[in-house]
């Protein structure tokens, strides 16, 4: 196998000789002959489109990129493979003039990128080129991800098991951080996007204002597509998979009487409906058969629930939702029958309703959470989220809005459904304490390893982003100026190089 291996600087010996031809023994890549022949840019500076050549690309197999990572720096390079299968349906091939287009994604905005650009062929042969390609500075709505103030820079003393992150803000579209706060992606827009989900190869966005779900591609432009629904009117909080499609957190209006932060449903990416959890008639229903009056408790119309975070858990077919105002509930994703609830005994939920209290878990050790966010569960079954510690805001008058606390953690529970019990089993509380009461996130990156976003510190005027190891220690933590959560709402680690477009 013979592997072809030039630059776009070096003149190729063939074009010197004017009786040039391919020899039988040739392999495919040097048949081919790749040449990166041009570049343009892309809707952001993150994004580079490539014109490659190539003589032959009939045995073409994928083509791939990979971002040299800058000096100093210890994140994984941003790489990506594109498949033959998506090189034809995307029509990135021209045969016409024998050009292929790729985008490459990923770029430092403001620097001379390297960037390695690789064919592969049947034949297992493969063609390397390296082109420099330079971007603009971004100087738009995110700018503020340019120049994070850096309390701890990531080092090779402390890894935090991931590499990058997708900020999602009430202020502008998705954005990726790699980990040693580096700004490498934008979405076209300035949306909003705490509704944001990952697929791999896109970023969907549930609109905040609109009924509609955004695609973004890696390109960073984006499509809408309108939900097959008129009653919802907007998404809101967190998007996340599901069993069949996403699970969205969407306002309603029945009749009339606005549905608020208190429907879930799951839905495809083309739009449509596939199935809905409207938890103010689970909740009625349960109380009733309880024996209470839920009037008082679910108040259509009122943020009475305030859904901030929904998941599916496939190992028992079931829900998990964190109702900022109450508590966190596991429903049958079947039936949408409550499991339990786990949260604040000292609230209205648990203190007036003994239908409520019969479907509580007993907390046995640390502490409850309290105006919690994002709800994830590890790889051995424990449920974790970030435990904001700020007390209920909607509850009717005269009625306990239950504990309000100076500080904030992550919290990871295991909860044992036989004995309906929930222990605390880990937390990460530093001193001095942090206080972040809105919005925020935390996240199990690998194993004992956690990415932890303070959203709204020092009185709502300052985001954090720390990265704890293994060890206990700080992988990296950086701080941002921001107002409530308009620069950061969720962050979570995602898989953003390695990536392969089929």
């Amino acid at each position: 196998m013979k592997t072809a291996l030039r630059t776009v600087l070096l003149v190729s010996p063939c074009l010197l000789l004017a009786a040039c031809s391919h020899s039988d023994d040739d392999s495919q890549a040097e048949e081919a002959r790749l040449q990166v022949v041009g570049q343009a840019p892309g809707p952001t500076p993150f994004v580079a489109n490539l014109t490659l050549s190539l003589d032959d690309f009939s045995h073409l197999s994928s083509v791939s990129y990979t971002i040299a990572a800058r000096p100093g720096t210890f994140s994984k390079p941003m790489s990506t493979t594109f498949t033959r299968a998506w090189i034809e349906r995307t029509g990135a091939w021209r045969a016409a003039d024998r050009r292929l287009v790729i985008p490459v994604f990923g770029l430092y905005a403001g620097y001379a990128n390297g960037v390695t650009v690789s064919a592969a062929f049947e034949d297992k042969s493969t063609d390397d080129e390296q082109v420099s390609v330079s971007t603009p500075a971004y100087t738009g709505q995110a700018a503020v991800y340019n120049t994070p103030d850096v309390r701890t820079a990531r080092s090779a003393a402390a890894a935090p098991g991931f590499d990058y992150m997708l900020i999602k803000s009430s202020d502008h579209a998705p954005v990726v951080l790699d980990t040693d706060g580096n700004f490498r992606w934008l979405g076209a827009e300035p949306y909003s996007s705490p509704s944001t989900w990952f697929s791999g190869d896109a970023f969907y966005v549930g609109n905040a204002a609109a009924p509609e779900l955004r695609r973004f591609d890696l390109t960073g432009a984006f499509t809408n597509v309108p939900l097959a629904s008129t009653r919802y009117t907007n998404f809101h909080h967190d998007l996340s998979a599901g069993k069949k499609g996403l699970l969205a957190e969407l306002d309603a209006n029945d009749g009339g009487v606005p549905k608020i932060e208190s429907i879930l449903a799951e839905i495809g990416t083309d739009g449509a409906i596939l199935k809905e959890w409207d938890l103010g008639p689970i909740f009625r229903e349960a109380m009733q058969a309880g024996g209470d009056d839920p009037s008082n408790f679910v108040r259509d119309g009122t943020d009475w629930f305030h859904m901030n975070s929904a998941i599916y858990v496939a190992a028992d077919d079931s829900l998990l939702i964190s109702s900022r105002e109450n508590f966190v509930v596991k429903l049958d994703y079947q039936t949408g029958k409550i499991k339990w609830l786990f949260g604040d005994t000292t609230k209205h939920w648990y203190v007036d309703y003994p239908s409520l209290r019969a479907l509580a878990l007993e907390l046995t050790s640390g502490k409850a959470p309290i105006g919690q966010h994002t709800l994830s569960v590890t790889p051995n079954g424990e449920l974790l989220l970030f435990n904001n510690g700020l007390g209920s805001l909607n509850q009717p008058a005269g009625t306990a809005p239950g504990v309000t606390r100076d500080f904030s953690t992550p919290s990871r529970y295991a909860i044992d459904e036989k004995k309906r019990t929930a222990a605390e089993v880990w937390t990460y509380a530093p001193e001095p304490p942090i206080y972040s009461d809105i919005c925020s996130s935390t996240y199990e990156t690998t194993p004992g390893n956690y990415l932890i976003g303070y959203a709204a510190t020092a009185g709502r005027t300052r985001s954090k982003l720390r990265a704890i190891s293994s060890s206990g220690q700080i992988a990296f933590d950086y701080e941002y100026p921001t107002l409530n959560c308009a620069t950061m709402f969720i962050a979570q680690p995602i898989a953003f190089t390695g990536i392969v477009l089929k």
